[in-house]
């Protein structure tokens, strides 16, 4: 006879245990995007390149667990969130790993640091979209957590306060996003048209993170409301 399991490891490897897990390892790659325009908005690009590297490695890290969920997720066991709403969770948040890895490796590739004179809005541009990546950190687990309740009304008020907190950061980073564009506009003509197009691609790919973050967001909105 097949021994099963002690409740104990089910729970401590539960698949919102893991996901969690893997939205943190998302997080800490896009965490690294700030360290990397740092090196790379002074020149120094071998630097820029050490941290990329370890960027790639934290967003394989990332995949690492992106396959633990998919492949630990129970079949025939009763789930307080559905197979498809995890799979999609982990999709989205594996977005924000891969966006972090796509800015960065344009500028790397290119040797494309942002124009000087809007090197400030660009760390500040950063800094919010990191923040998603966090914020979305303590909504997982706050729904690890508060799955354990069956989602009541009140725990699921304290949900979708944390999904607002969320969407007010995807509407700041938009705001700034787009002064950027403006700023970028400006200088347009001093760039060479390929550079230009690069920039406002990484601007794209940047902003893309704090998108993902709000779906995941809206992603568990539907989970507690459902």
């Amino acid at each position: 006879m097949a021994i099963q399991p002690a409740i104990s490891d089910v729970i401590s490897q539960s698949p919102l245990t893991l996901l969690e897990r893997h939205a943190a390892a998302c997080a800490d790659c896009v965490d690294l995007v700030r360290g990397y325009f740092r090196e790379a908005q002074a020149g120094r690009w071998l630097q820029a390149g050490d941290v990329r590297e370890e960027l790639c490695r934290l967003e394989w890290l990332a995949d690492e667990l992106k396959e633990n969920v998919r492949s630990n997720l129970p079949r025939g066991l009763w789930l307080s969130v559905s197979r498809a709403d995890l799979l999609e969770l982990v999709r989205l948040q594996d977005k924000m790993a891969n966006y972090a890895k796509h800015a960065t490796g344009i500028s790397l590739g290119r040797q494309l640091a942002f124009p000087s004179s809007i090197s400030d809005g660009i760390f500040e541009y950063i800094d919010v979209v990191a923040g998603a990546g966090h914020e979305v950190v303590g909504l997982i687990g706050a729904t690890r957590d508060l799955s354990r309740s069956a989602f009541g009304s009140k725990q699921t008020q304290t949900l979708l306060g944390l999904v607002r907190g969320i969407e007010a950061t995807e509407k700041e980073s938009d705001n700034i996003q787009a002064r950027l564009r403006s700023e970028l506009l400006v200088v347009e003509n001093d760039l060479s048209p390929i550079d230009a197009i690069f920039l406002y691609q990484m601007l794209s790919d940047i902003g893309e993170i704090a998108d993902a973050a709000e779906k995941v967001a809206h992603r568990v909105q539907i989970i507690a409301s459902s």
